[in-house]
């Protein structure tokens, strides 16, 4: 499969209208921007909801990637932890931050356009937030077309798109246990932390966070940097309020 049978999938989904595409900054999101400038010239723009559990550097990457390929872009602010369904990080958290974010992201656009976003056929079905894009008629082209990470890496490789090789990234959200309701503190720490790792060159790492540990887990190739950084990120961590922090290696 190439570009181009994207390409024709998306022209035939929007039928001669415009579309939105959810901009992650990531691969998959960024594989389906580049075949909707290819179908859509102008009638698509590129959309990044900015959230209390967005990173900084998503948003930064999203931005550039939207140059990148040529499309307009527009950062949607949506205040997901207004919702208490969202800041009680139940099970279904993932569902009722994506319900509200396509909400607002169709308010902003207006209901004729067609959203795309970047979910691929690895992706498990039954995440609760796939519920919430089939109730706003978001359409996956990737998933659509059974492309999965691997496939959508080769094409964006092929492509030039300048992310194709970058770690896969999820949202603050995913860092605090199921439970503990989600606080702009605590998401703040996670951030913290992370950005400062990402900073040393540790760029695929993750800060899982109770509100008393911070366990930062990280790749075998990032065990040196760690080590010689370790003192600096438990002072980091006692500075903004961790009563504790480890360290520990994972197998990607």
């Amino acid at each position: 499969m190439d570009l181009e049978f994207l390409v024709a999938r998306l022209t035939e989904a929007v039928d001669g209208g415009w579309a939105v595409v959810a901009l992650s900054g990531g691969v998959d999101s960024g594989l389906v921007a580049l075949a909707a400038r290819k179908a859509l010239g102008t009638g698509c723009v590129a959309a990044t909801a900015v959230s209390e559990l967005t990173p900084a550097r998503e948003l930064g990457r999203a931005e550039a990637l939207a140059r990148h390929i040529g499309l307009p872009f527009r950062a949607v602010p949506v205040s997901v932890l207004g919702d208490p369904l969202v800041r009680a990080n139940g099970p279904d958290r993932c569902y009722h931050c994506k319900r509200l974010i396509f909400r607002v992201l169709r308010e902003e656009f207006g209901p004729d356009a067609v959203f795309f976003d970047g979910t691929n056929a690895d992706d498990d079905p039954h995440r609760p937030g796939l519920k919430a894009l089939r109730e706003h008629g978001v359409r996956s082209p990737l998933r659509e077309a059974g492309l999965g990470k691997r496939a959508v890496r080769e094409l964006a490789r092929r492509a030039g798109l300048p992310n194709h090789d970058t770690p896969s990234e999820s949202c603050l959200a995913t860092r605090i246990p199921r439970g503990i309701a989600l606080d702009a503190d605590n998401l703040k720490v996670v951030e913290c932390l992370e950005s400062q790792c990402h900073e040393m060159g540790a760029d695929t790492l993750r800060v899982h966070y109770d509100n008393l540990v911070a366990i930062m887990e990280y790749l075998p190739q990032y065990a040196d940097i760690m080590e010689q950084n370790r003192d600096s990120l438990m002072a980091l961590a006692l500075r903004i309020g961790v009563g504790s922090c480890l360290f520990k290696e994972y197998a990607e």
